[in-house]
């Protein structure tokens, strides 16, 4: 992988010249992380979508950034995004943050698709009566909501991670999958909880987490009961399991 970029000069505007570079820079370097081939891009101004796998189909949205991204990133039109992750559509993200100094790839992160749930989606105001775009509301992905185990690390400080740590955090990620969209928000949440825990863990710990999940999830009154079903269900998935009654254990 190599981590310079080439300045695309037919440009003028320093955001295109960032857009353009970085998106010949994923072509030509990155990966899917799914089946390890390289990426295929979509025609400009695709909704949601930017790259994709020939060989899989895996889908990617590239957002590139001269500042360390930090607790959350902008992201596209509410309702089509929203719309994107009920129906499992939603694209994988590539955070990409470049020195724009030496034009060099600093640090790249992949967001599995499988921890983009509707707990990360935050509606925007829409925009005001005289915008040009009146009433339009965009939204943002809080990445302080992704679980840990769908953040995949892949270039720190230019050091690059290998490809096979990669694809195996990626198969890890991918027991997500394995619940229903609609559900996945409460799955993942719980999972983000249990991950600031010792590895092994009771349910009372988790239970301390309460007021968190309330207000994430206000429509649900019984926090608790809904708690130890998401626990189950990261057991089924092969993320947690059961130690002795109210003890648990991080895989």
């Amino acid at each position: 992988m190599d981590l310079r970029l080439a300045p695309e000069t037919a440009y003028k505007n320093a955001s295109q010249i960032a857009r353009v570079s970085t998106e010949k820079w994923a072509l030509d370097n990155f990966y899917c992380a799914s089946c390890g081939a390289g990426l295929a891009q979509y025609p400009d101004n695709t909704p949601l979508y930017d790259f994709h796998s020939p060989e899989c189909q895996e889908k990617f949205q590239l957002k590139a950034s001269k500042r360390q991204f930090g607790s959350s990133v902008l992201d596209s039109e509410y309702s089509t995004a929203l719309e994107g992750i009920l129906k499992d559509a939603y694209p994988s993200l590539i955070l990409l943050r470049y020195d724009a100094t030496r034009w060099v790839v600093s640090d790249l992160e992949l967001i599995h698709r499988a921890c983009l749930t509707t707990s990360c989606l935050k509606r925007r105001k829409p925009l005001s009566a005289t915008a040009r775009r009146a009433g339009w509301e965009g939204c943002i992905i809080s990445l302080s909501s992704v679980p840990a185990l769908g953040r995949i690390g892949i270039v720190r400080n230019g050091n690059i991670r290998p490809k096979r740590a990669i694809l195996e955090q990626w198969k890890q990620s991918n027991r997500l999958l394995e619940t229903e969209p609609q559900a996945r928000g409460w799955v993942a949440d719980v999972l983000a909880c249990v991950e600031k825990l010792y590895s092994t863990f009771t349910l009372e710990n988790v239970y301390s987490f309460e007021k968190d999940l309330a207000t994430k999830h206000p429509k649900n009154l019984h926090v608790r009961a809904k708690i130890r079903q998401q626990l189950q269900v990261l057991r089924d998935l092969g993320l947690v399991e059961f130690v002795s009654p109210g003890v648990y254990r991080r895989l």
